[in-house]
């Protein structure tokens, strides 16, 4: 009764569509080339190593403080924007685009498999191989009566047995790389990988921990990538939508 009563009085929590624009969030990190004059100073202040600046030979080489690209990997990037801050030319800028999950490359017909499998529904088994948390309670929020992440057929299981695949955060550890093989085992085929964050894809800045062992990609084959320290329920959400072949 009381449940009702408080459904009566605070009305409806779900939103109709929770990917919509979100000028609160904080997404990818933009690059004008353009305006890059070779200086470094981004690449010096990133704690990933996420960025490298190479000499651009095809730009006209009468304007050469316009002959360098900047390369950004968004998928060990940590958005912090150390990098934004430190660029007195303005080549980097943040952005609110959260819709930075990127699927690995597959062949076509393991494609076609995974999209006419989990294309109604989606079981996954949660992995923590060392996370700070951060991740995990950005993956807990998409479960809650605002995202409502059951309404598109995705839930969480228990055990491995019942899952599609599993969902990854944090750096692998030394301690759960173990049990992150079984647990990947104990899966039944076809099944799938997904990195939530920076820290599963690359180690993020626990990449060069004395108790953090090889990437993720290295011990298990990652399917859907979901970027960002820690990436916000939108953006996770966003990214299963995408593996699913909704988005």
């Amino acid at each position: 009764m009381k449940f009702l009563l408080d459904r009566i009085k605070n009305g409806k929590d779900t939103v109709k569509n929770p990917l919509t624009d979100n000028p609160y969030s904080y997404g990818r990190i933009e690059v004008c080339n353009d305006n890059c004059t070779g200086c470094s100073k981004c690449v010096q202040e990133c704690l990933v190593d996420a960025i490298s600046i190479k000499k651009n030979t095809e730009h006209n080489k009468v304007n050469i403080d316009k002959a360098f690209d900047i390369e950004l990997d968004l998928k060990k990037c940590i958005y912090c924007n150390n990098c934004v801050d430190a660029c007195p030319s303005k080549a980097l800028k943040s952005s609110n685009d959260y819709k930075m999950a990127s699927i690995e490359i597959l062949g076509q017909e393991v494609k076609e498999k995974i999209y006419s499998k989990f294309k109604r529904s989606l079981v996954l088994r949660s992995v923590d191989t060392g996370s700070c948390n951060g991740c995990m309670m950005e993956a807990s929020n998409t479960q809650n009566t605002y995202y409502d992440l059951s309404r598109y057929g995705i839930k969480f299981a228990a055990s491995p047995r019942h899952a599609d695949g599993i969902v990854v955060t944090g750096p692998v550890t030394l301690n759960m790389k173990e049990a992150l093989i079984k647990t990947y085992d104990a899966i039944s085929d076809p099944k799938i990988v997904i990195a939530v964050g920076s820290c599963a894809y690359s180690g993020g800045i626990f990449k060069d921990g004395y108790s953090v062992c090889e990437d993720l990609n290295e011990i298990l084959k990652v399917n859907l990538v979901i970027p960002g320290c820690p990436p916000s329920p939108q953006a996770i959400l966003y990214g299963m939508l995408k593996i699913m072949n909704n988005k």
